[in-house]
């Protein structure tokens, strides 16, 4: 239910490698939040025309019953890999990878005609 954009993941690696502070270090990659919901309420959103082919849930009710998610700590990443060091929220997280999904099926579609 924590989410990181894999493009985050991918530039605290590199980082990883250069930073003096990351040496014998845990980093916790969090951007913040993630459940179905959330994905769908996004998507909605950002994407009218996918609204009859994406749920739409209970969008008020953002985490599955008797789920009662806790903080975390991300300020180490911050300390590590400096003060440009952040995240991609989940708006574009989603809305990025709904983008380059829609590109392929487009794809997808033209190749069987």
């Amino acid at each position: 239910m924590l989410n990181v954009d894999v493009r985050d993941v991918a530039k605290a690696h590199v980082l990883a490698m250069t930073a003096p502070g990351a040496s014998n270090k845990r980093i916790l990659l969090v951007s913040g939040l993630i459940t179905p919901q959330l994905v769908a309420n996004v998507i909605r959103k950002h994407f009218p025309e996918l609204r009859d082919r994406v749920s739409e849930g209970s969008p008020d009710q953002i985490y599955p019953k008797g789920v009662d998610p806790t903080g975390w700590d991300v300020s180490g990443s911050h300390e590590i890999f400096g003060k440009d060091w952040g995240y991609r929220d989940l708006v574009e997280s989603v809305t990025d990878t709904v983008r380059d999904i829609l590109s392929q099926e487009k794809q997808w579609e033209s190749k069987k005609h």
